[in-house]
């Protein structure tokens, strides 16, 4: 049957691997090579190797790229030094978050969007949109770049392995371009969506398969092995990391998702700027919280959230935890009921029976986020 997915230039170390291959946003990608529980406690005890090559890179330099991307962000390019990077929004004129980016500094020679591989296009239209009246240059290096990231306690002994950077002088949330294996031009960031320590790599398209074979050999001895998309989602989800389309989407502001922090209101008017302030002085209808769910079964995006009979909110996100061995969960609910220590119940429909809202269900607690943090990390 011919494919019609888009494919990342490690297709083949993935099959040759025994990758279990699905389709995600239009993606040809593993979801797992093993099983999800091992690839996951590998990268919270070892390294694990992730392809996220099918993320958006797009650079904007130019005399005005600084101008151009504080206009679309929600963070502050302004302000951050040249090798730092910062988690930022990208929001609609209401103030819905478009995506969720990562923004690299590269001082004046210009600035790097590392985007959500689902919302690719759409944000470079919103780019391309944006950009009139300004003077930048605007590329997409998706296609003739890929991006592996390692993740875990030992990515930094293999990181030293095969580059000649100073591991130690690398902060995180900063880049640098560094030799690795013996490519100059390596761009390193001290980055992931784990809840670990570790780093990505940005290489062009050609050598990623030697980038990723090299990997797997130089870290035999440090427990590395590869890992797919499905323990990515359960890694992020114990680290109380929003998933674009679960936790945050164009119908969800910043203030609502707890993302209040990665948002300027101080700096110069952004896009959606005026709908967060609106929302802020009018105050919010709900709030993203971590459950602790009891019994068996997983709750599922968009099961109703009960309490007192009444429906009051939507489960967002809901997996066994591997590592913190509960299941967990988030959802949005009204903020005075979404103080940790409020308990819900989450009704499940059955083949045999429908559960109705006042039927009881499992009962789930409201939990600090997130569900885990990595030791030594404050």
């Amino acid at each position: 049957m011919e494919r019609t997915m888009r494919e990342t230039p490690l297709r083949e170390e993935h099959e040759k691997l025994g990758a279990r291959m699905v389709d995600f946003a239009g993606w040809y990608m593993p979801v797992t090579y093993t099983n999800i529980v091992e690839e996951h406690k590998r990268v919270r005890t070892k390294v694990g190797l992730f392809d996220v090559s099918h993320m958006g890179r797009y650079w904007i330099g130019g005399r005005d790229h600084i101008k151009l991307v504080d206009r679309i962000i929600t963070n502050n390019r302004a302000t951050m030094k040249p090798g730092q990077i910062r988690y930022s929004l990208i929001l609609n004129g209401q103030g819905g978050i478009l995506d969720d980016v990562l923004v690299y500094s590269m001082g004046d020679e210009g600035t790097l969007l590392v985007v959500n591989a689902g919302n690719r296009d759409v944000i470079w239209k919103w780019i391309e949109r944006e950009r009139k009246g300004f003077v930048v240059d605007v590329t997409d290096m998706s296609q003739d770049y890929a991006m592996i990231a390692m993740q875990g306690p030992e990515s930094v002994a293999l990181l030293n392995k095969i580059s000649d950077l100073d591991t130690k002088k690398l902060k995180y949330y900063h880049l640098t371009r560094s030799t690795v294996l013996g490519d100059p031009e390596v761009i390193v960031s001290r980055t992931g969506y784990t809840g670990e320590d570790g780093f990505e790599l940005i290489m062009s398209a050609n050598k990623a398969a030697h980038f990723w074979r090299e990997l797997m050999n130089v870290g035999k001895g440090l427990g590395v092995g590869p890992a797919g998309l499905g323990c990515r989602d359960t890694l992020r989800l114990e680290a109380g990391m929003p998933l674009h389309g679960h936790e945050i989407d164009d119908t969800i502001n910043p203030l609502e998702a707890g993302l209040d922090w990665a948002v300027k209101l101080d700096k110069e008017d952004f896009i959606g700027k005026q709908a967060t302030l609106d929302l802020k002085a009018k105050g919010l209808d709900r709030k993203l919280v971590g459950l602790n769910v009891a019994g068996k079964r997983i709750p599922r995006q968009g099961q109703e959230v009960i309490r007192d009979g009444k429906v009051v909110g939507t489960i967002c996100s809901g997996t066994l935890g591997p590592w913190v061995d509960e299941i967990i969960a988030t959802a949005y609910v009204p903020p005075a009921m979404g103080e940790v220590g409020m308990t819900f119940d989450i009704p499940f429909r059955s083949k045999t029976k429908a559960v109705k809202p006042g039927d009881n269900g499992q009962k789930a607690l409201v939990v600090p986020l997130p569900f885990y943090k990595r030791p030594g990390k404050k």
